[in-house]
C-alpha cells in the first residue's frame, strides 16, 4: 500500500492509501494507529463496518466534489451482537478518511490529493 500527503480542511496529513478492493476490504483492521484514505471509482454507498479493530476510528466521507459531507466516530465490536453497528452517509460518498485520532474537520471542509 503507498503513502501520499493530502490536506484535509486546514490539516497536512500522510495517510496510507485504499485504492484496490482488498486494501480498501482490508482498511486499518487489525491496527491500533494509522490514518488511511479509501478512494472509490464512483460514488458509493457502501457501509462501514468495525469487524476487526480494537480502538474507535474516526470516520470523515467526502464527496465527489472533495467535501466534507458526514463525520462520525465508530466503535469497535464487542462479543454482543448489538454492538455490530455499520456506519454511512444518508448520501453518496467517493472518499473516506479513517484515522484512530479525531482530526478536527468539519462538514464542506475540502480534501486536497497529492
Amino acid at each position: 500500500m503507498k503513502n501520499e500527503k493530502i490536506k484535509a480542511g486546514k490539516k497536512e496529513l500522510e495517510v496510507e492509501i485504499a485504492d484496490n478492493v482488498f486494501n480498501r476490504a482490508k482498511g486499518l483492521s487489525f491496527r491500533e494507529e494509522g490514518k488511511m484514505l479509501f478512494k472509490f471509482p464512483f460514488p458509493v454507498k457502501t457501509s462501514i463496518d468495525m469487524m476487526f479493530l480494537s480502538k474507535p476510528l474516526y470516520l470523515y466521507f467526502f464527496n465527489s466534489d472533495k467535501e466534507l459531507i458526514h463525520k462520525e466516530k465508530a466503535l469497535p465490536w464487542a462479543w454482543n451482537p448489538k454492538t455490530w453497528k455499520l456506519y454511512r452517509p444518508n448520501q453518496k460518498y467517493q472518499y473516506l478518511l479513517e484515522s484512530f485520532e479525531p482530526l478536527e474537520l468539519e462538514k464542506n471542509d475540502k480534501l486536497v490529493l497529492g
